[in-house]
């Protein structure tokens, strides 16, 4: 009488089929290729100002209850990741025995049953007997690289050989490559999190901004193990993960794009980049002056952040950064900072200086040296012009001259004396926007690709060939009888069975 079967054993068989069901398989991946077209439409992990300028207010609301913001963070894409990386280790494990026995089962001699299903096979009579047969179908094997038993019966002599039985795991890599990229990603989803930091140009950070918190950090907090690191700044609802450590930006900086016919600029930022330290609680520089830019981070601790964006610091004035260099003494430089509508005394050359004005956006025509000014888009100091006002002494009244200086020229500004003053920063009016992301799951991530770019080739390249000869004496002469089989690439198979039997053959014809 067959034993029923318990309530665990049932609902165990259920599982496993519905995990292992391949209908699972391409609905996920459906779902996943969906899901995926909507994070790409949707930028991921931008301020939440650049989405209200893109949507309205109700359509942020909604896409950020259903974590579209950052979906590849969200606990629905954890889950359909997850019952993916299930449903392909089910299948995995369910087929892999099967094939794992084909490659450790001996080759043994073929039989002739078994020879009327062998799809290649050929029959050729050569002279010289079974000894000479034997010789010259092992120099044909050995030839062709093929390591090979003999087994010899009072009727035949059989050489029996494979190659590329390792290769039926071509398959089984590529299930474990994506198997470990879902894995990594889910090391990643549940351990890592993304988040923002914006950093105005002289100010340090310990904390981060954050969308949701670490999901590891939300179960722990969630079973009462510890108290989440998230913290709430009441007010503006802003959710703060900590570093543990300081992140300064020292100096932020853009470079835009000139006319190559009239070296004018243009407007348009060809690069931009920040100056970052790092530093522990105590203020010591860990990392110092270190320069990030985009595709250019800097990672610490596993915490790596991106140069992401940029814009100017709303009702900052900032200080103007000027060098004073001596014309019959180049090497001789000091550096001055000026607040805008500030003076500074320089004692090198009994001067004072006055900063008189800022243009966001100046340029001096070439053929006249006049400075014209312009208005840029979004406040943007594509080239910042600085007008001044030289005074004798420290308590001149009546200014010497006046000139203006720029971050770039294309002429010389108008110096009467002995030394040159130089555009250097307009320095802690702009600040730095910074993707920060923890990943630990990365570099399982990282072997999952190695690992995908292996499998597919010795699965579609590689192939299993079993390849037998038979000699038997037939009246004096020997039968050669020749047979293969190949679970793949049957065509390049045959070339190489053809070969070998033609091998057999010309070696005969030399011989005669």
């Amino acid at each position: 009488m067959e034993k029923q079967k318990g309530l665990v054993e049932v609902s165990a068989e259920r599982a496993w089929k519905f995990l292992s069901s391949v209908k699972l398989a391409v609905a996920l991946l459906i779902i996943l290729a969906i899901v995926s077209i909507v994070g790409t439409v949707i930028e991921q992990n931008q301020p939440p100002e650049k989405y209200l300028m893109e949507y309205s207010r109700a359509t942020v609301a909604v896409l950020d209850f259903f974590g579209f913001f950052d979906m590849y963070q969200t606990w629905w894409f954890v889950v359909l990741l997850f019952l993916l990386t299930a449903n392909l280790t089910v299948c995995t494990l369910d087929r892999f025995p099967k094939t794992w026995s084909i490659i450790k089962a001996p080759l043994r001699p073929i039989e002739d049953e078994a020879l009327k299903a062998v799809p290649f096979k050929k029959e050729i009579t050569v002279q010289g007997g079974i000894d000479g047969a034997k010789k010259r179908s092992a120099e044909v094997l050995r030839s062709g690289k093929y390591r090979y038993l003999e087994s010899s019966t009072a009727e035949s002599t059989q050489f029996y050989t494979q190659k590329g039985v390792y290769s039926r795991l071509g398959v089984y890599i590529t299930h474990v490559s994506v198997i470990l990229i879902f894995v990594g990603a889910l090391i990643g989803g549940v351990f890592g999190f993304k988040g923002f930091l914006r950093l105005d140009e002289g100010t340090q950070s310990q904390v981060v901004s954050v969308r949701n918190a670490p999901k590891w950090d939300a179960i722990m907090s969630a079973f009462g193990v510890r108290e989440s690191r998230v913290k709430i700044n009441p007010a503006t609802g802003e959710k703060t993960l900590p570093l543990g450590f300081f992140l300064k930006c020292l100096d932020f900086e853009v470079d835009y794009y000139t006319d190559p016919r009239t070296s004018r600029l243009m407007g348009m930022a060809q690069e931009y980049y920040s100056i970052l330290s790092v530093l522990d609680e105590s203020g010591r520089p860990l990392i110092d002056q270190l320069r990030i830019e985009v595709n250019d981070p800097l990672t610490y601790r596993g915490i790596t952040f991106y140069q992401s964006s940029y814009g100017v610091v709303p009702g900052v004035r900032g200080a103007i950064l000027l060098h004073i260099r001596q014309k019959n003494r180049r090497s001789m430089v000091e550096t001055i900072l000026i607040e805008p509508g500030s003076d500074t005394y320089v004692p090198s050359i009994d001067r004072r200086i006055k900063v008189v004005g800022v243009a966001l956006f100046g340029e001096r025509d070439p053929s006249t040296g006049q400075v014209m000014y312009y208005r840029p888009r979004n406040n943007e100091f594509i080239n910042p012009t600085v007008e001044l006002e030289v005074y004798k002494g420290r308590k001149g009244k009546t200014p010497l001259y006046r000139t203006q200086v720029m971050k770039m020229d294309i002429m010389a500004p108008y110096m009467p004396e002995e030394y040159s003053i130089e555009y250097l920063d307009y320095w802690g009016v702009r600040y730095t926007g910074l993707q920060v992301t923890k990943d630990p799951g990365v570099w399982v991530v990282y072997v999952g690709f190695i690992l995908l770019c292996i499998g597919p080739l010795i699965a579609f390249f590689g192939s299993h060939r079993k390849l037998w000869v038979r000699i038997q004496d037939k009246k004096g002469r020997a039968l050669v009888t020749v047979a293969g089989s190949s679970n793949r690439n049957r065509l390049a198979f045959e070339r190489e069975f053809n070969r070998i039997v033609d091998e057999i053959s010309r070696q005969d014809e030399r011989r005669e």
